[in-house]
């Protein structure tokens, strides 16, 4: 049976205890995902109409579709620690990580926590043209 630091160390993984920082680049990383299936998408359906353009001389193109912008609201329990940090040859420095953990019922049972204690993590990601290219020389 394990013991009661190992049964926490489990339900943390279950209910995705994680830094911050780490949440917001999952989620910035699920966006690029999903513009790239959408893109790809697009990419395959351009490439059958010009097979089939080519032989009827129809001017076909498909439809191209992007996130102009995406918003994530997130209900979550956060949590902040100190951690130490060694360097070899260098004395030991302190740094501040705050972890998150979205609002659902393994996490609210596991610490006994009420929903009023939670915090709402707003991300906005917004989608920019690419930079021009500019030549040096």
């Amino acid at each position: 049976m394990p013991n009661e630091a190992g049964q926490i160390g489990e339900a943390t993984t279950e209910i995705l205890i994680e830094p911050l920082a780490e949440i917001v680049r999952q989620l910035g990383q699920a966006i690029a995902e999903s513009q790239q299936a959408l893109d790809r998408n697009s990419i395959a359906v351009e490439t059958e109409l010009a097979d089939l353009a080519e032989e009827l001389g129809y001017d076909l193109h498909a439809t191209w579709y992007h996130m102009p912008e995406t918003n994530v609201e997130i209900r979550m329990f956060f949590s902040m620690h100190w951690e130490e940090q060694k360097k070899e040859g260098k004395p030991a420095a302190w740094r501040r990580v705050i972890s998150a953990a979205p609002l659902n019922a393994s996490y609210k049972n596991l610490f006994d926590c009420e929903a009023g204690g939670t915090s709402t993590l707003k991300v906005r990601i917004v989608s920019i043209p690419p930079a021009s290219s500019v030549e040096v020389g």
